[in-house]
C-alpha cells in the first residue's frame, strides 16, 4: 500500500511543480518618445544569471548571477567598456513601479542612453 501512495505522488508531483520564475525585460529608449526610431533591447534576468543576445558573436550569452551587482531596488551588469544599470523607481503621481536601465561608458565617464523598460515574470524552462 505504502509503495502505491509514493509511486502516486512521484507521477504526479513533477505535474504541479513550477520552476522558478525569471523576469523577461523589454527596454525602449527614452527617445523614442520625441520621435526618433529605436528598436527594443530584450534581457533575462533568472536566478541562475543574465541573459542578452550578443550582436557581435550572433549568440545569446548569460552572465552568472554572482557577477552581478545587486541592491535593495537596482541591480548592475557590467562589461569590459561600459555597465547597465537596472533600477525600479516610482515616478511621482504614480503609485506602481517603473523599471528603468541606465547605459554608462567607463571611458567617457557618462551616461549615454536611458530606458524605460516592461517587465514580464516568466517560468525558467
Amino acid at each position: 500500500m505504502q509503495l502505491r501512495i509514493v509511486l502516486l505522488f512521484l507521477i504526479l508531483f513533477p505535474n504541479i511543480l513550477h520552476a522558478d520564475e525569471g523576469l523577461n525585460l523589454s527596454c525602449m529608449n527614452m527617445l523614442s518618445a520625441f520621435g526618433k526610431k529605436y528598436e527594443p533591447l530584450n534581457y533575462k534576468l533568472e536566478a541562475t544569471g543574465f541573459h542578452y543576445f550578443d550582436k557581435k558573436q550572433k549568440k545569446f550569452t548569460i552572465i552568472p548571477s554572482k557577477e552581478l551587482e545587486f541592491g535593495e531596488d537596482r541591480f548592475t551588469v557590467k562589461f569590459p567598456k561600459y555597465e547597465l544599470g537596472f533600477q525600479r523607481i516610482v515616478y511621482a503621481g504614480d503609485t506602481e513601479p517603473t523599471i528603468t536601465m541606465s547605459k554608462y561608458d567607463y571611458k567617457n565617464n557618462k551616461f549615454l542612453d536611458h530606458y524605460e523598460c516592461t517587465s514580464e515574470k516568466t517560468y525558467i524552462d
